[in-house]
């Protein structure tokens, strides 16, 4: 008979049983009152021992009434309160969900180190995804008696999604969560827990490449998480990270990407935004799709950050196209672009001001007429944007830098009014035109891109006036 009056000590003596078993007996203070209802005894039992391979009774002395409802003494009650089956027994009641799962592992490691996981990857993004919260997805069992689902981390904060279990007969018993958390063993596990991860996610993609999309469509948001959170496990995160891509259908690897690039090529090239069509419609795509380079498009939030947070891959750097010094790879500007493009860049530096960083023909435009980059160590807007928000304050304003399109029509009637205002004097109408032409590129470029401007309707009004002096 084991002993204690909660003070730190305890005493065994030798005692005997009618049968076989063992009998828990508490005698409470006033703190510990609630432990005089039965529900609460019972739902402590369920959550720490349901699991454990011998039933556990809980007795009770239950009030007994008559037929009008008066009590009649107590009454001594014994119910079983445990499932007593192990939980990977039960699949249909680990997670609480109503959905198959998309994938499940199950492992029983034997050697130095013994235990038994049963991890789910859910079919559906679960609604407490981004909901902060103490309790993640893998609950700990030690000899089938459960110990936590919270103080201790078991996979990395971006797998939360990760449902199941992990259960170990060498973890102790009678250790704080806290020591727990460092104890070599459970760093064992961990580790061979996430690896066996990974090496069944590489095995989907390369198995069944439609349940690997179903799981990027799901989850592709919380591996680009790892990648900027996880540098020691970088390597396997950038396996199956999933983009878009303008020469590829559907998701695309990065593995992928280098293969077609070839090895002369040391560059991956990406443009991002919240809008996968805008993306594609881009005008600073049109002379990398005009000579067949793949430029990957990242759709997520996160993505700016991701691509510039993975930087390098395999010797191939990053760039933004959005970039100025992206358009190196497009080779040398065409010296048959009109002469009186000289005209057309004086005018909209003159007419737009410090709006604009500068003003510049470009070398990536095909069809559009303008459009806008940033310098080659400035943020993109989409970064800044993402960095504000993150931060909740005003990231330094960066200015644009304007190209045009020297073939463009629109450029050459923007070089002629330039003319013909010199040829005028300032006639007010040429002037009027020449302005309203110069915002209107510059408003398009600013569009295309999703950025806003300061004066929606200034946009509509010189554009209304363009085409009411249209043939």
């Amino acid at each position: 008979m084991w002993s204690s009056a909660g003070k730190g000590e305890f005493s065994i003596e030798p005692s005997t049983r009618d049968s076989f078993g063992t009998d828990v007996k508490l005698y409470l203070n006033e703190e510990g009152s609630e432990y005089l209802y039965r529900w609460s005894i019972e739902s402590l039992l369920k959550k720490y021992s349901n699991h454990i391979a011998y039933p556990i009774y809980l007795i009770s002395n239950e009030p007994k009434y008559d037929k009008d409802g008066k009590e009649q003494g107590k009454e001594l009650q014994e119910e079983q309160v445990n499932a007593a089956s192990a939980l990977w027994r039960r699949p249909k009641s680990l997670t609480g969900d109503d959905k198959d799962p998309l994938l499940w592992i199950h492992t029983k490691a034997e050697g130095t180190i013994e235990y038994t996981s049963l991890l789910y990857i859910p079919s559906h993004v679960p609604a407490d995804l981004y909901i902060p919260s103490h309790e993640q997805g893998i609950k700990l069992y030690v000899k089938r008696v459960f110990i936590t689902d919270r103080e201790l981390q078991i996979l990395p904060p971006y797998f939360r999604f990760v449902k199941g279990i992990i259960d170990s007969d060498d973890l102790p018993l009678n250790v704080s969560r806290e020591i727990l958390q460092h104890n070599r063993v459970m760093m064992t596990i961990q580790q061979a827990a996430l690896k066996k991860l990974f090496a069944e996610l590489e095995q989907l993609a390369a198995a069944n490449p439609e349940k690997f999309k179903q799981f990027i469509s799901l989850f592709n948001v919380q591996i680009k998480e790892g990648i900027l959170s996880d540098w020691t496990n970088r390597e396997p995160l950038l396996k199956l990270v999933r983009f878009k891509s303008t020469l590829a259908e559907g998701w695309t690897s990065l593995a992928d990407y280098k293969s077609r690039a070839g090895d002369s090529r040391k560059t991956v090239y990406y443009l991002s935004g919240d809008n996968e069509a805008r993306l594609r419609a881009s005008p600073l795509l049109e002379a990398f799709k005009e000579k067949n380079i793949e430029v990957l498009l990242g759709t997520d939030e996160i993505d700016e950050l991701t691509f510039s947070g993975i930087g390098e891959y395999e010797g191939m750097q990053f760039k933004s196209v959005q970039q100025l010094d992206a358009e190196e790879e497009l080779g040398k500007k065409d010296d048959s672009s009109p002469q009186n493009s000289e005209k057309a860049v004086a005018a909209l530096k003159r007419v737009l001001g410090d709006r604009v960083k500068d003003v510049r023909v470009s070398r990536r435009l095909g069809k559009s007429p303008s459009c806008v980059v940033v310098d080659k160590d400035e943020f993109t807007p989409q970064y800044r944007k993402l960095m504000e928000r993150l931060a909740n304050e005003t990231m330094p304003e960066t200015k644009p830098i304007l190209e045009i399109n020297a073939s463009h029509p629109l450029v050459s009637r923007l070089s002629q009014l330039e003319t013909r205002k010199e040829l005028s004097s300032g006639d007010t109408e040429v002037v009027q035109e020449l302005e309203d032409l110069a915002f209107v590129l510059y408003y398009e470029a600013l569009l295309a891109e999703g950025e806003h401007f300061e004066v929606p309707h200034d946009f509509s009004e010189r554009l209304n006036r363009l085409l009411s002096k249209a043939e």
